[in-house]
């Protein structure tokens, strides 16, 4: 799934539940987003910490999401938020480490990117 255009947190925070719904539907319960093409200033860490409690509560541990991203420090404090609660998220600057992530079944074990 790609996400461009403006960021809006009143768009964005539906996305977890249009997400849980396609996957359902599909029957498929790994999904990458890439939201590097959305045009956004800065987000209130605000907003951050409600995206990634939303994340959390709705997709929790039954979906792995691989969120591609610019690499910011506030992604990685959105996945902090979302991980702490018990989803199976982890943000990326590069779509195969994502698709990488992806495939990885042991949530466990430390995983290591691969430098592009």
């Amino acid at each position: 799934m790609t996400i461009t255009g403006d960021y809006s947190y009143e768009d964005f925070i539906k996305y977890p539940k249009i997400i849980r719904n396609e996957c359902l539907k599909e029957k498929k319960y790994r999904v990458l987003v890439d939201v590097i093409q959305v045009a956004k200033s800065k987000i209130p860490i605000v907003e951050l910490f409600f995206l990634g409690e939303r994340i959390a509560n709705v997709l929790r541990d039954h979906i792995k999401l691989a969120l591609v991203c610019d690499g910011e420090k506030h992604n990685r404090f959105l996945q902090k938020v979302a991980t702490n609660r018990n989803a199976l998220i982890r943000t990326f600057v590069s779509e195969l480490n994502a698709r990488i992530w992806l495939a990885h079944d042991h949530e466990d074990e430390p995983f290591l990117e691969i430098e592009s």
